[in-house]
């Protein structure tokens, strides 16, 4: 197959011209590209072609793991050009034993799609006790998934095995006795609605002990869901001598503020809070200063029942898998908070490398990627959705490979 006339997007720049993908894997890139004989072509017509999205932090519809919600979250990945994700081991029912493990990845592995998924597995089991991590992670599991407010001693002991496994840790920051049953970002609006608020030390305190626990046993650590800024700054100082050290931002707190909250908008309440709007600002500086190395969609879609209530009785998260890429090139890269290839980074070879996995466009590697109209604009008019009756730019091609 050769993809012709297409702004490709590399790690460090966007060129024009040509790409032949033999056996699913990239073979040649160069300005222009003769075609074989009976060669399929693809005119690109301008379009980017970019890596898959890679996906850190993704969670099934109510945090129901079913075979249903495994495909509705397949189909989501699919229309929104993710190539693979992390399912985050925070549903039910849990997986408690190596036997369910390989019956969830013997589920995974029948279904027909395009989207691969890395199972993390949870720290902790429903009784609060430490899992048998050495064996999840020989089962197939690829990621420890934890909060950062469990037990001391359990997570220094998380810390061990995964250094021991060399796998990495993917990790929650939130004291929850600080959140004391927040729901919204602490602040003027908080007090004006008469909701509980969530003070931004919750994450910033945790993200101080954790990090120095990470670094005392060297392991690989992303850091979910920020949404202050002075974590992106601690954990930014910890990154000039310690590589292992990764920091993920969900893209609704680079777009959006509290005030999406603003009447008791259930659809606004998020695993991350969305925070005030200079706390925004601050974020996308520290974004364009390259202070942050993933995006996330943070995709976690609850169903109406769950939302129609009243705001403290609503679950968090929301449905945005499918927009992530239309959604990040619309308010930052048409807007001019960072370029494409910045962008391709941050929702693909990024993440990806923490995975372990080469994931850019290059001679060699696998031809897992996207062509992408910058061209196409439409409005959100999902009536559930966070972003209904926003206008977005873009639409998502995905080409397979040969």
């Amino acid at each position: 197959m050769l993809i012709k006339n297409a702004n490709i997007v590399t790690q460090d720049k966007v060129i024009k011209g040509d790409i032949r993908i033999v056996d699913g894997i990239i073979e040649e890139i160069d300005a222009s590209i003769r075609p074989f004989q009976d060669e399929r072509i693809i005119d690109a017509k301008s379009k980017y072609l970019l890596p898959k999205l890679v996906d850190t932090n993704v969670r099934l519809l109510d945090d129901t793991l079913s075979a249903k919600n495994l495909d509705k979250l397949l189909k989501a990945a699919k229309n929104g050009g993710v190539g693979r994700f992390v399912l985050i081991d925070d549903f039910t029912p849990r997986i408690e034993n190596s036997t369910q493990l390989e019956l969830l990845n013997d589920t995974i592995g029948s279904k027909s799609n395009n989207s691969k998924i890395t199972i993390s597995v949870n720290s902790l089991n429903k009784d609060k006790k430490l899992n048998n991590l050495a064996t999840f992670l020989n089962r197939g599991a690829k990621v420890i998934y934890t909060r950062s407010d469990i037990d001391g001693n359990l997570l220094v002991r998380v810390m061990q095995y995964a250094g021991m496994k060399n796998r990495p840790i993917f990790c929650f920051c939130e004291d929850e006795s600080i959140k004391n049953k927040g729901v919204i970002n602490e602040g003027e609006l908080s007090f004006k609605l008469g909701l509980p608020g969530i003070s931004k030390i919750a994450q910033i305190a945790e993200v101080s002990k954790v990090v120095e626990l990470a670094t005392f046993f060297n392991v690989r650590i992303l850091f979910q869901g920020i949404s202050t800024s002075k974590s992106v700054q601690i954990l930014r100082a910890v990154k000039k001598s310690n590589k292992n050290v990764f920091t993920e931002v969900p893209l609704h707190n680079l777009i959006l503020d509290e005030t999406e909250c603003d009447n008791f908008n259930t659809e606004a309440k998020l695993i991350a809070p969305l925070r005030e709007k200079s706390e925004k600002e601050e974020m996308i500086r520290r974004l364009k200063n390259g202070d942050i190395d993933v995006i996330t969609s943070l995709h976690s879609p609850k169903s109406y029942i769950y939302k129609d209530v009243a705001f403290e009785e609503a679950k968090e998260g929301a449905d945005t898998m499918e927009l992530t890429l239309k959604l990040a090139y619309t308010y930052l890269v048409k807007n001019s908070v960072i370029d494409f290839s910045t962008l391709s980074n941050l929702i693909s070879t990024a993440p990806a490398k923490i995975l372990g996995i080469d994931h850019a466009i290059k001679v060699g590697n696998k031809a897992e990627m996207i062509l992408f109209d910058t061209e196409h604009k439409y409005t959100i008019d999902k009536e559930s959705s966070l972003y209904r009756n926003k206008e977005v730019y873009g639409k998502i091609y995905d080409i397979g490979g040969e």
